[in-house]
């Protein structure tokens, strides 16, 4: 199998899941090795620590591609189980999605694919890093007219479908419709005839968006629209919004004052990481809205 050529190198390399509370959000790569004992294996991280109740996306023989492996509370690794968020482990303890074991390329143009948890990396060369050299980024008002209560006649061109993302469907049916040359589906609820939440890519939402993409902070100095809870501060989360593990990436998180009676939307937007250590946001990133 291939973990049994994972554990012959003693230095391997890992792209870790996630960083201690309070630390910088910056990408590296770390070195470490696996080890063994009575229990079962963990991962040793070069200089000393291990991950717990955490994923690490992990090369183990170097061949350019990582796997994702989960870590319990005291560090070993789960194996032929289910990950407390939810997701499947095979016999080696990586993740697989209807027993095929998914994998990410680590030599992709970011360096960190584990950080993003974003399968389709794009490098950052080129995006916009000034915010105030941009035209004034703006979420579509039509959009956030058809949450008002009445407000869904504001839409046009809805079809029934499936839910973009578990859990869309809680109040009411799932539709989609195009936006902006992009389509994205939306919740309704039927008692008082509304849209609820949204999920799509980003350039479907929001006027302006620039096709080379753009710098995380770039993106709120042009739109002001911070988190309430957040702020800037990159977030995990516990959820399945993306269908990835649970720590295996990171979202930006905004919200936006809309109406007379300054009515809040609140955003996710799936981050890809650069290898200069800064969040990058890009048209076809994934996006959630309620």
């Amino acid at each position: 199998m291939k973990k049994r050529n994972m554990f012959k190198g003693a230095m391997v390399m890992a792209l870790v899941a996630g960083m201690a509370a309070g630390m910088a959000m910056t990408s590296f790569a770390a070195t470490g090795q696996w080890k063994k004992n009575d229990t079962g294996w963990w991962w040793e991280r070069l200089g000393g620590g291990y991950p717990t109740n955490a994923w690490v996306w992990i090369d183990g023989n170097n061949d350019g591609v990582a796997e994702c492996y989960y870590f319990d509370s005291v560090g070993y690794m789960l194996t032929n189980t289910t990950t407390p968020d939810g997701y499947t482990v095979n016999a080696d303890g990586a993740w697989t999605q209807n027993g095929v074991v998914q994998t990410q390329g680590t030599n992709s143009d970011l360096h960190d694919v584990a950080l993003a948890g974003n399968t389709n990396t794009v490098s950052a060369t080129g995006a916009v890093m000034d915010g105030n050299s941009w035209a004034k980024i703006t979420f579509d008002e039509t959009l956030l007219r058809a949450r008002d209560i009445n407000g869904l006649s504001v839409l046009a061109n809805l079809t029934p479908a499936e839910p973009g993302y578990p859990g869309q469907d809680y109040y009411g049916p799932t539709y989609s419709m195009p936006s902006k040359g992009k389509t994205i589906t939306l919740s309704i609820s039927t008692n008082y005839n509304q849209a609820l939440g949204y999920f799509g890519p980003v350039s479907a939402f929001f006027d302006n968006f620039p096709e080379q993409g753009m710098e995380l902070n770039a993106f709120y100095d042009n739109t002001g629209y911070e988190s309430l809870a957040w702020r800037r501060q990159p977030a995990a989360t516990t959820g399945r919004i993306f269908g990835l593990p649970q720590g295996s990436y990171r979202m930006g998180c905004g919200s936006v004052a809309y109406g007379t009676n300054r009515e809040q939307v609140s955003f996710r937007i799936l981050l890809t990481a650069g290898d200069n250590g800064k969040w990058y946001i890009y048209p076809d990133s994934p996006m959630q809205a309620n």
